[in-house]
């Protein structure tokens, strides 16, 4: 049978040319996770730990890494399992013209199985399903864990990847904490056998494969996808629960619900102090017959300091350095008490939003200062980490290095401006913010997509911009699911009717609600806040209480040469409290700096204080030989 996995479940393949060393990286990675060891191939061993640890036979068939993973219209069982492992990776479309298996799968999605003497790892079209591989002389391996294979490899840290986080919160490209790791990216199939790696992707990973070409008018075209894909998996799971907030993306798949089936839903709303979101979701499922439950942070602040580093610490090493711990943290908390029912999830809809569209979308071309402005106005202010921690001249260094990356993913996909960050926001943003959150609770339970139905996706990619500016086209689909649910308001925003028509009055509205979001946005960059998440402020005091208990715990980063010293002895005495987006970085750097010392917390013989200074950042370590290596 397919196997699935719950809380906590992580895996990894190692390779060698030899069985003994495959069995000595094997009992590496066991010692590391408290993991359990199968044989797969010669000299190939898998490793599970977590709740995948649980009693398995070698003969169980493919090992699925997410928990209840899904075709657009069913499940998929062992043998679809199979043959998409089987399946090569010729793009897309096949030669017949028939989409590629892959396309049909909801992500996130990975598996792991044995084809033709080789264990092969395949991961969605999206990529969002984060898998990462290295190798070295004589090895290969690959993992759901970058600091797995980081302290396999006993390279370090990777000096670019550092300044990405410092200035976004999350990655680009293919990039990792660790030196001469990577992740797999979009279709993207690895095969290890020997200690040899081959990782081979679609042709065309990024090309639109299915657009509205019968004159339907795209909001139609989107509604029926949807209906069809809500159905399907309400007819298989009736008890799901779907995440309500009082945004757009939930409600559009509540509207996908058809009326009658409507009161048989529970509705799932996490309260956030401030936010209309509860107000709002309570309306709606009260209107709609709905069993609605909230969720509470209340008691999050009763936890002792100790308490909060723990759950901290197990969100940064689930995030493998790469997302906010400190968000998870709070959300696995939230949760901690709810059963692993089945979920509905509107996370997504934003690809179909234009979400970095500011003014009128002109054909522009994309151009380094185009791209610095979007960097530095939309994609840093949240996330960015307090310039003071680092040594001088460090912080003005990364954020040169995250404007070129920008603009260098910008420019390559080849488009105008405002389609172009439509491509970053789904391949960059959505695969690495929002993709490792998915990776790092999708084996927690069933939670299902459909905005992430690459046929959607691709309908959304295929719209014109002016189509999509100020959420026209996913209010428009809503009105054409049901048009009741349009006329409530959204959260500090007017109803989706006002996007979806042209009126005066709706234009009058709207413009004051995009007034609104660029004096906040100004504002921010002028007092050089950030956006803490839901519950963040709470769990950031207890850590920071808890580090001037035990400032010791501060000292690995004292090795990098990143962190300025006299920064860390304040944090360590109390005397500065950083905002939340900073902790994490110190937290999520920790935990890496733990992963390569071999979880005791003290840096070990891994390199990590040989990062490179900012004017030669992953030149001198030989990490982009390293990188391409593995991509090969």
């Amino acid at each position: 049978m397919t196997h699935t996995v719950a809380r906590g479940a992580g895996f990894a393949v190692v390779s060698a040319a030899d069985q003994a060393h495959a069995a000595e990286l094997a009992a590496l990675v066991r010692g590391r996770r408290d993991g359990v060891v199968s044989v797969l191939a010669p000299a190939t061993y898998l490793v599970r730990w977590g709740a995948l640890a649980a009693d398995r036979r070698d003969d169980d068939g493919p090992l699925v890494t997410v928990r209840g993973a899904r075709g657009r219209a069913r499940d998929l069982g062992p043998d679809d399992v199979r043959d998409l492992l089987a399946e090569p990776c010729q793009g897309q479309v096949d030669e017949a013209g028939d989409t590629a298996r892959l396309s049909e799968v909801l992500p996130p999605f990975a598996a792991v199985g044995v084809v033709g003497g080789e264990v092969v790892v395949r991961v969605d079209w999206l990529g969002f399903r984060h898998v990462h591989v290295t190798r070295g002389a004589g090895w290969a391996a690959a993992s759901s864990s970058a600091g797995v294979l980081g302290a396999l490899r006993g390279e370090g840290l990777d000096r670019e990847a550092l300044a990405s986080q410092a200035q976004l919160g999350w990655q680009t490209g293919s990039r990792t904490w660790q030196a001469g790791v990577r992740r797999l990216g979009p279709g993207e199939r690895a095969a290890l056998a020997g200690g040899r790696l081959r990782c081979r992707g679609p042709r065309d990973p990024r090309g639109v494969t299915t657009t509205s070409s019968t004159g339907t008018a795209p909001e139609r075209v989107a509604a029926g996808l949807l209906r069809a894909s809500v159905a399907s998996f309400l007819d298989e799971h009736p008890d799901a629960i779907l995440q309500l907030t009082g945004g757009l993306d939930s409600r559009i798949l509540l509207a996908a619900v058809p009326p009658r089936r409507r009161p048989e839903l529970e509705a799932l709303t996490l309260v956030v102090p401030g936010s209309p979101d509860a107000a709002i979701a309570g309306r709606i499922a009260r209107e709609q017959g709905m069993r609605h439950q909230l969720l509470h942070l209340d008691g999050l602040d009763a936890l002792t300091p100790a308490e909060a580093w723990a759950q901290v610490r197990e969100a940064a090493q689930r995030v493998d350095g790469a997302a906010d711990p400190l968000g998870l943290a709070v959300l696995l908390w939230a949760e901690r008490g709810l059963p692993a029912r089945p979920r509905l999830a509107g996370l997504g809809g934003e690809v179909a939003r234009g979400f970095y569209y500011v003014g009128p979308p002109l054909p522009l071309r994309v151009t380094p200062a185009l791209a610095g402005a979007l960097t530095r106005w939309r994609l840093t202010p949240n996330e960015r980490v307090d310039p003071g921690a680092f040594v001088p001249g460090l912080a003005e260094a990364a954020a040169a290095q995250v404007a070129d990356d920008v603009h260098a993913a910008l420019a390559a996909t080849g488009r105008p401006w405002w389609p172009a960050t439509d491509e970053l926001y789904l391949w960059e943003r959505m695969g690495r913010w929002a993709g490792v959150l998915a990776s790092a609770t999708c084996a927690d339970r069933t939670t299902v997509n459909p905005m992430l139905d690459r046929a959607f996706v691709d309908l959304a990619r295929s719209v014109a911009p002016s189509a999509k500016q100020n959420m026209r086209l996913l209010s428009r689909i809503l009105v054409e699911l049901d048009p009741a649910l349009a006329l409530i308001g959204l959260d500090h925003r007017p109803p989706p009717v006002a996007y979806a028509t042209r009126t005066w009055r709706g234009s009058a509205a709207l413009a004051a609600t995009q007034a609104r979001r660029v004096t906040g946005k100004v504002a921010q960059r002028v007092h050089g806040s950030t956006r803490p998440p839901a519950g963040g402020e709470a769990l950031r005091a207890l850590v920071l209480e808890h580090w001037r208990a035990e400032p010791g715990l501060l000292d690995p980063a004292r090795s990098l040469g990143v962190l300025r010293e006299e920064w860390l002895d304040a944090v360590a005495a109390g005397q500065v409290r950083p905002a939340a987006t900073t902790v994490s970085f110190l937290v999520n750097l920790l935990s890496a700096l733990e992963e390569q010392a071999g979880g005791s917390g003290r840096p070990g013989q891994s390199g990590t204080s040989r990062v490179p200074q900012p004017s030669t950042a992953g030149r001198d370590e030989g990490r982009s030989s390293a990188r391409t290596e593995a991509r090969d």
